[in-house]
């Protein structure tokens, strides 16, 4: 049996390695190949398993392996079977019950401490459902934005936040006393559209810069009827300060024991002044 063909000259080829691997290691390998086909030419390397544990040796310390196209890369461990399930199906690190109560806790901060009379006064909106509605809005959107950097968590308690608003929204309509149900029904479905549109025009506003987040309150909040942009700047002045107080508030206060305190909306003079 011929010694080197125990050996398949592929295992003794040096490919060009990734960046990700250093020039250190690259030397070692080719160190250890060299090493390998010089024993493979001395006489006294005539024993089969000799050649079969260098064999091993190189196999065992090639980091790399040839793809089917031309690119090589690194050889990556394989995940086990219940890695792969945790990742498919999503692992949360609490329980969905408390997730979901937590969920509750949080809008209920919204409908229970914040103050709508203040909103309907300063920035002078009229005394119904859907002037309560913005403000709401604009707040469950707020705990989104937060709770949407905790991850797998984080977006189970929004969807929880969005559902208790809704039901929330749906009390409200009852009480109401809407005489055509199924013009209600219509009506919600109209807001629906519309808060999934408020939502990413906040979203863009907060990503950007103030002049963005202004003309997403103009037309969202303000319904495109604002003859005082002192309104508007007080308002986005609100919402950086509300954003980063959720923001440094810790991840157990948001998904264990929610505890959230919003900020006092600022009288228009002092926050023009500020």
């Amino acid at each position: 049996m011929s010694r080197l063909g125990i050996i398949p000259l592929s295992m003794l080829r040096c490919y060009t390695p990734c960046s990700a691997i250093s020039r250190k290691e690259l030397n070692g390998y080719k160190f250890m190949v060299w090493r390998c086909q010089s024993i493979l030419r001395t006489p006294q390397c005539c024993s089969v398993n000799h050649l079969m544990s260098i064999q091993r040796c190189i196999s065992s310390a090639t980091p790399f392996r040839k793809s089917q196209s031309t690119r090589i890369i690194a050889v990556q461990p394989k995940e086990g079977v219940l890695k792969r399930v945790i990742k498919k199906i999503g692992w949360l690190d609490y329980s969905r019950s408390k997730l979901k109560r937590s969920s509750y806790y949080l809008y209920e901060s919204v409908a229970d401490q914040v103050n709508y009379g203040k909103f309907f006064h300063e920035f002078r909106l009229e005394d119904t459902f859907f002037s309560w509605f913005l403000v709401t809005e604009l707040h469950v959107w707020m705990l989104l934005v937060r709770v949407m950097a905790e991850g797998e968590e984080g977006r189970f308690v929004r969807n929880g936040v969005v559902g208790a608003m809704w039901e929330d929204v749906s009390t409200r309509t009852k009480k109401l006393g809407a005489a055509n149900l199924t013009s209600v029904k219509t009506q919600l479905t109209e807001l629906s559209q519309q808060f999934q549109a408020a939502i990413i025009g906040y979203d863009e506003g907060l990503l950007s810069d103030d002049k963005v987040l202004a003309g997403a309150i103009w037309r969202r909040f303000f319904q495109q009827k604002c003859d005082h942009p002192e309104d508007i700047e007080c308002l986005v002045k609100y919402i950086r300060r509300q954003v980063k107080l959720l923001d440094e508030l810790p991840r157990d206060k948001i998904l264990v024991s929610p505890d959230i305190t919003w900020a006092e909306l600022e009288p228009i003079e002092s926050s023009m002044n500020g």
